[in-house]
């Protein structure tokens, strides 16, 4: 193998290795700060090898609002078992520091959801949610506004105020005391008073 071969496979690894070591969906702003900082490769040779690992079914991307997600495939994975060996001691100690530098920033990014839908009928249906370090889903709200600058408004008012918006509603939903059993089957009883005498009217 050619040395242009053999430094074209190892950025593929590279890149391969920096994602299964993350363990998140990592954005192409992220893949491009740590490939471009440490100097393997520019910014378009980093654009091609994301798009040929993609084709090569090695990475899956999504698209999250206007950023390009990608996640490590079984083949991909695979790939990295095989060929681990090939990627230097030093390259993986860069991006070993890199990933414990970085993860608790970028997990935190991901801990705050914000995603908009068009729908069917010209409206924009807006989920976003909370969520725990560990992933555990602490909130999820959804809402369906007519326009898109509403959503787009929702989504970015959401992860700005998130930590206020997520106290006034626990505040709100958990502020009154829950009505003790007394008045619970007054209300019960009430109720079934109410339907007996709805039907005694009608059959009158």
């Amino acid at each position: 193998m050619s040395e242009s071969m053999s430094q074209l496979a190892e950025n593929k690894l590279i890149l391969l290795y920096l994602i299964n070591k993350m363990s998140m969906p990592l954005s192409n702003s992220d893949i491009s700060l740590f490939a471009l900082e440490k100097d393997y490769m520019d910014y378009f040779q980093l654009q091609q090898y994301l798009s040929e690992l993609v084709d090569s079914d090695f990475l899956e991307v999504t698209k999250e609002n206007n950023s390009l997600l990608y996640t490590l495939t079984d083949d991909g994975l695979d790939v990295i078992s095989y060929f681990i060996d090939h990627i230097s001691d030093q390259h993986k100690n860069e991006i070993n520091v890199f990933v414990n530098e970085n993860k608790g920033r970028i997990r935190a990014e991901y801990d705050v959801t914000a995603n908009f839908f068009p729908e069917i009928n010209n409206d924009f249906l807006v989920k976003c949610g909370i969520c725990e370090s560990d992933g555990t889903s602490l909130m999820e709200i959804s809402v369906l506004v007519p326009t898109r600058q509403q959503a787009q408004s929702i989504c970015y008012n959401w992860k700005k105020n998130v930590n206020n918006v997520y106290s006034s509603i626990m505040s709100a939903l958990t502020s009154d005391r829950f009505p003790n059993e007394k008045n619970i089957e007054d209300v019960s009883s009430n109720t079934v008073i109410d339907d007996f005498y709805d039907e005694e009217e009608e059959t009158e």
